[in-house]
């Protein structure tokens, strides 16, 4: 059994767990990071224990897979509030030298996060003073952008010139952004040096102006001036990446490259720009499946996985806003009917394996798909499924799952993980954080909140989520009723975004 080393992007779950939860195989014993390393939100980890932990662990193992960001930052979240020099910062990356002279042939698969700029005022995840400027940075940056390039509206350059942002909070972000990007440059160069395989620089909640856009252009540059361009891959994604290379480094120990065959319920899917992304959703979809060691096919009959993406015409929304979506892009533009009897056909006749990316909408499951997908009893025929944050995360989870599916796996840990994409995806995300939220929170003294569940394991809140979940999940998936059993549950950040689940799949 060959040992994989994982250091992942944070301590929650969908980073934490979810790759091993995927990968875990007769092949590969995966070692993370102990947990007691890792950083807590905007508490970074332990990053001397963290190096350590690599550099013991890595010299007799096949392969690494490691954020960059929890390496030398502590995690994505102190990325994005440390005051790091490009000197502290570029001494961390020195470990990476110091294991390859040690273990030459370790596969080294590494990303490294673009830092992120919301469109919105909020510093749950942000620099305190995001809370009463982010907005403004996002939009000061993004019509900046366009300006420079002569696409700024009137309108946008009058509004332009209102922004007011205070010098010491626009120099620290800018500051922090510099540095950041400096260093992911640096890695870039560790590809060309040969000492990292493979690299994916993943914009986080990107847009197509602004301050992540031209921070990718200055990585793009990077990686051209070196023509690696086959080893370094930039585009929307972060908590999913783990699972993208864990895919990658599957298919290069099998030497295969599997054969993915894409459909949507209406061609015009692939051209929706997906939430907090920069681009076309097929342009993204062709990313993650060359990223994944895959290749794309127009031969469906020789495709070795099909790729089902649920998704809007146009205006994708959250989940929680459903009642607000267009019904060009929902109801008539597409053909879910179809859509559904196609996957049916391609699973019980064909006997393909199929995976199920379902972002109708980000940040939850699209209801009336997954109506059709219930009346037709799909649940444990699928390869895979995901509909989970943004639709990058959803992508980056429902393909490595498909792929993991084509190879020997445990298929008792492989149903536990499925049963356990339904439950959180449908019952929690789509269906009972918004009633929780709506029905539950308040901003009261002592109330629960959006952003506050009274910590990880409150007795209430954990029984009024397993009841508004469960009773949601049944009315809505009646199939589901009775096959599987919650053996956890826990809000990792103490809020309502999140959630921890532990599931045991409970064959009929």
């Amino acid at each position: 059994m060959l040992k994989i080393v994982h250091i992942p992007l944070d301590e929650r779950p969908c980073n934490y767990d979810f790759p091993k939860n995927i990968f875990q195989g007769e092949e590969f014993n995966i070692v993370r990071v102990p947990f007691e390393y890792m950083g807590l939100k905007k508490r970074p980890g332990n990053i001397k224990k963290i190096q350590e932990f690599f550099l013991n662990e890595a010299k007799d193992a096949y392969a690494a897979i490691i954020s960059i960001d929890t390496l030398v930052y502590g995690g994505i979240v102190p990325s994005r509030l440390h005051y790091f020099s490009v000197d502290e910062v570029s001494k961390r990356l020195e470990v990476i030298k110091e294991i390859k002279k040690i273990n030459p042939k370790l596969k080294i698969y590494a990303y490294n996060l673009v830092m992120r700029c919301p469109h919105y005022d909020d510093d749950d995840e942000e620099p305190f003073y995001y809370q009463y400027y982010g907005l403004r940075l996002h939009e000061k940056k993004a019509i900046e952008h366009k300006m420079e390039v002569n696409v700024a509206t009137k309108e946008e350059i009058n509004y332009y010139k209102t922004i007011e942002i205070p010098k010491e909070y626009e120099d620290d972000y800018a500051n922090r952004r510099q540095v950041n990007t400096q260093i992911i440059c640096q890695v870039v160069d560790l590809v060309n040096d040969g000492l990292i395989d493979f690299l994916i620089v993943p914009q986080d909640d990107s847009a197509p102006y602004g301050y992540t856009a031209k921070d990718q252009m200055k990585v793009r540059q990077e990686v051209e001036k070196f023509n690696l361009q086959l080893k370094v891959l930039t585009y929307p994604g972060a908590d999913e990446v783990s699972n993208t290379l864990f895919a990658r480094m599957l298919n290069e120990y099998y030497h295969k490259k599997p054969l993915v065959y894409v459909i949507y319920p209406s061609e015009e899917c692939k051209m929706v720009i997906p939430c907090a992304e920069d681009r076309p959703l097929d342009i993204s979809v062709r990313y993650q499946i060359i990223a994944s060691g895959a290749l794309m096919t127009d031969d469906i009959e020789n495709a070795d996985l099909i790729l089902a993406i649920n998704a809007p015409t146009k205006n994708m929304i959250a989940s929680q806003f459903r009642e607000y979506s267009d019904y060009f892009g929902y109801v008539v533009g597409r053909n879910l009917v179809d859509f559904v009897e196609r996957i049916d056909y391609l699973v019980n006749v064909k006997k393909k394996a199929v995976t199920i990316c379902d972002i109708g909408y980000c940040n939850g499951s699209d209801p009336a798909f997954i109506k059709l997908i219930d009346q037709k009893n799909l649940y444990m025929n699928l390869a895979g499924y995901a509909s989970w944050n943004i639709p990058c995360n959803s992508l980056g989870t429902a393909l490595p799952m498909g792929l993991r599916y084509l190879y020997p796996h445990n298929k008792e840990l492989f149903n536990d993980f499925l049963m356990h994409r339904y439950v959180e995806d449908i019952g929690y995300s789509s269906l009972a954080r918004k009633i929780l939220r709506e029905k539950y929170c308040s901003t009261g003294k002592d109330a629960y909140t959006i952003y506050d569940v009274h910590g990880q394991r409150d007795p209430y809140w954990v029984s009024l989520t397993t009841k508004v979940m469960t009773d949601a999940l049944n009315e809505l998936c009646p199939n589901l009723t009775g096959r599987y059993q919650i053996i956890d549950m826990y809000f990792p950040w103490s809020r309502t975004y999140d959630i921890g689940l532990k599931i045991k799949y409970i064959e009929k």
